[in-house]
């Protein structure tokens, strides 16, 4: 009897023992999921760091300038930086060249359009008494995909007489001292597209002052072109490898993640207080251990006459007087335990309840 009461009181030490075993093996096998997953993940993935990328603009404007049928010129026109008289104008054709080159290959959105511009302000040029501007060439896009550069060309067409009358005719009809101007530029946005490392909205011009007067024989046209160098911030980007290794590591980590939550769980139980229930059931089974038997089945009740005990005391009185031992059985876990008494068809029993102590 005394065997098997030592080894009931020895159970929450042996529960113990087996928390802290699996606690152990939880966390072994925490380790080891994450280690493979971690490693499994950086193989499938790819980072690349935060870098300078330098990038450049340059722009090459050329324009001709075609004469009228005349008595002095035989060409059909003249190049840029020369001097021009104002009556053999026909037209002039601006030839507008962009180039943006990158150190690395990337994905930006160009978009630009031709815009010009009529100005007449006062002789110092400080105050405007007219301005006007001609969308020459509408909007347009072009897609740098995965490429170091990109050359954006376009020529057009300019009807020099048709501004040049206009700015004519508002100073002979208001006779005020003036001095006008068309002036021709390409407005260039780049932007980066949506899945770029980086950031880049930058905006240039390159652009073409022309002269516009009555009285002028000679015409010196300013044009200004681009030839900038700046940096690209390229942030740090993660890119997959291999998909393979990549879903393995998921599937690791997850279970590394379930471990973990399972050790807590045990760690949890390794700290959690015994109840009221369990240290008066303990307490019960270490005075009273040569006293107590336990049973593994409960005593069938059939044809027996069941009298309830308040107190363990008064069970304790029943053995003095029977010389019977005192049978333990565990209903539930921590929950509820019978101590008992069977003689002849008498069942003496005294019942420890988990719930009906919390409530005391």
């Amino acid at each position: 009897m005394k065997k098997t009461n030592v080894k009931k009181q020895d159970q929450f030490k042996t529960k113990r023992s087996k928390i802290i075993n699996r606690l152990i093996f939880d966390i072994v096998v925490f380790v080891v999921l994450l280690a493979i997953g971690t490693i499994l993940l950086n193989k499938s993935l790819g980072f690349e760091s935060e870098k300078i990328i330098k990038y450049s603009e340059k722009s090459d404007l050329d324009y001709k300038v075609y004469l009228v049928k005349n008595d002095f010129y035989e060409e059909e026109y003249l190049g840029k930086d020369m001097l021009y008289v104002a009556n053999l104008i026909d037209k002039l054709v601006i030839d507008f060249d962009y180039k943006f080159e990158s150190e690395d290959k990337e994905n930006i959105d160009f978009e630009y359009s031709i815009i010009g511009k009529l100005a007449i302000s006062n002789p110092t040029g400080t105050k405007s008494y007219f301005e006007k501007t001609y969308v020459l060439v509408d909007k347009k896009q072009i897609n740098m995909t995965n490429s170091t550069g990109q050359n954006i060309k376009e020529t057009i067409n300019v009807d020099y007489p048709y501004y040049n009358s206009l700015a004519n005719s508002f100073k002979n009809q208001y006779g005020v001292e003036s001095d006008s101007k068309l002036t021709v530029y390409m407005l260039i946005n780049a932007k980066n597209t949506k899945d770029s490392s980086f950031v880049l909205d930058k905006s240039s011009v390159m652009s073409i002052d022309v002269p516009l007067s009555e009285r002028s024989v000679d015409i010196s046209m300013d044009y200004k072109e681009i030839d900038e160098t700046s940096n690209i911030i390229k942030k740090q980007k993660m890119t997959i490898k291999e998909i393979i290794p990549l879903i393995i590591s998921i599937i690791l980590i997850a279970l590394s993640i379930m471990m973990m939550l399972r050790a807590m769980r045990n760690i949890n139980l390794l700290r959690k207080k015994k109840s009221a229930y369990d240290k008066y059931i303990e307490k019960i089974l270490k005075e009273y251990d040569r006293l107590i038997a336990e049973s593994s089945t409960l005593v069938s009740l059939e044809d027996k006459q069941v009298i309830d005990i308040g107190k363990f005391t008064e069970l304790l009185d029943i053995h003095d007087n029977l010389q019977i031992p005192i049978m333990y059985y565990e209903v539930k876990e921590h929950e509820k335990s019978y101590f008992y008494i069977a003689h002849d068809k008498l069942i003496y029993l005294f019942e420890v309840n988990a719930n009906d102590m919390e409530n005391k």
